[in-house]
């Protein structure tokens, strides 16, 4: 036996395309805004980051230096958190705000890697240079 179902409403956007129209003008403005300044939006990013937790520039730098430490061997993979001397949810912390990236992990150990570590290192260079 073949049961047939009421039929639903169509579906319709609640919005107006008036109202998206000016949406997607709000959008490409701040777009265009973004791209027009000098400082990149990643950059403007993690230095916002950092004037919010100064506490992660040591750890930083350990990572930045520990990876060009690493750039002479072909076989590495990252670093850990005891190598930048932060507590593993503090470094996840890095993971989730965009400023590190998981590069390997393993039942005994997670590797991390900069996103962008020659921005990491001209962020805290301009920052030693303004104090």
């Amino acid at each position: 036996m073949l049961r047939v179902l009421p039929k639903k409403a169509s579906l319709v956007s609640r919005t107006s395309p008036s109202q998206r129209s000016s949406r997607a003008t709000v959008l490409s403005q701040a777009t265009i805004e973004a791209s027009s300044h000098s400082i990149g939006p990643q950059e403007n990013y993690a230095e916002q980051f950092l004037a919010k937790h100064p506490d992660y520039r040591k750890a930083l730098w350990l990572a930045a230096r520990s990876e060009e430490e690493g750039l002479a061997n072909p076989s590495y993979q990252g670093w850990q958190w005891s190598d930048i001397e932060m507590h593993p949810t503090r470094v996840l912390k890095l993971v989730i705000e965009g400023i590190a990236k998981i590069s390997l992990r393993t039942r005994r150990a997670t590797y991390y890697l900069l996103k962008e570590p020659e921005l990491i290192k001209t962020i805290l260079k301009s920052s030693v240079l303004r104090k």
